[in-house]
């Protein structure tokens, strides 16, 4: 959650003049994405993959985007009523290739297909083709990464929901560390920062154009299964701040775009260096956008609506 926010930062582009750490920003807190699937992998592998539970969850997310859209909609309708009504309409769809207000929602249909395939993918994550099928997805996801440095292929030809090989490959991955948890016990904080000043050297020589072209990488791969190891192997005595945390994700990831979007009436209150501005509009984009959500999830029938 913490990562999305950092990434799209690029949202108020107008407020982060150009630094080394908005240059960096994309291949530290990049891995957003991946982990989200690597999450979904091994949490689901644990769940079962019959398509009764499958249509239960595929129902849940679709009447949450319906909510939630319906929310925006009558918004914007209501504070913005010069925006052409059918580009409101077409927000009901339109998020599942990545347009609309809700944009962000395409996650939400990439998961509705790994859902649809979970009764087959169920097999593979109990059957001894497991290792052999994650490589398999790692060789077509790297020679999409290529595609994407010399071709630009997947921004010019794929939207982001449909490059399944990517979150089948991540899906699973986590559905492996989840089995073969011992193999990552030794994964800790002092491995994520080496990886993260890696990252920081490696966006900095190899041009992407942005963060999702560079899933297929090799590097990235990498970097997302030490920082999701370090976490699991991480102990925290205060579950509290786990749940508190965990039960804002669907708020702030609804509502995040449009709160970053607003940021820029606050720019003549903050000027600042190059470098120390781009860590205080990432302050506030975290603080106003958690603090929104939890407010939303303390108000009667508000919070009903932010539920999956």
């Amino acid at each position: 959650m913490f990562m999305v926010l950092a990434l799209h930062i690029v949202l108020c582009k107008e407020m982060v003049p150009r630094s080394i750490f908005k240059s960096w920003n994309s291949g530290v807190a990049g891995i957003a994405i991946p982990l989200f699937f690597m999450v979904s992998g091994f949490l689901m592998s644990q769940k079962p993959s019959d398509f009764k539970y499958s249509f239960k969850k595929i129902k849940a997310i679709l009447w949450f985007v319906f909510k939630t859209t319906t929310l925006f909609v009558v918004l914007n309708w209501l504070f913005a009523p010069e925006r052409n009504p059918f580009h409101l309409f077409r927000s009901y769809y339109a998020w599942i290739t990545q347009k609309g207000i809700m944009w962000q929602y395409w996650y939400f249909a990439a998961m509705i297909f790994i859902y649809a395939l979970l009764s087959f993918l169920g097999k593979v994550i109990r059957s001894k083709y497991l290792l052999p099928t994650i490589i398999g997805l790692m060789v077509i996801s790297f020679v999409f990464f290529l595609s994407n440095i010399y071709f630009d292929f997947e921004r010019l030809y794929v939207r982001q929901t449909f490059r399944i090989w990517y979150w089948l490959m991540y899906f699973f991955t986590g559905a492996y560390i989840r089995i073969h948890q011992e193999q990552f016990r030794k994964i800790g904080w002092w491995h994520v920062i080496g990886m993260v000043i890696f990252m920081m050297v490696y966006v900095y020589y190899v041009e992407i154009p942005y963060n999702e072209y560079g899933f297929g990488s090799i590097i990235c791969m990498i970097y997302a299964v030490v920082v999701f190891s370090a976490c699991l192997n991480t102990k925290i005595k205060n579950e509290r701040v786990i749940k508190e945390l965990s039960s804002l994700f669907l708020p702030v990831y609804a509502i995040h775009p449009f709160v970053i979007e607003k940021l820029p009436y606050l720019e003549p209150y903050l000027q600042f260096s190059p470098e120390i501005q781009y860590f205080v509009v990432l302050a506030l984009i975290l603080v106003i956008n958690v603090s929104l959500a939890y407010i939303l999830m303390k108000t009667p029938y508000v919070r009903d609506i932010f539920k999956m």
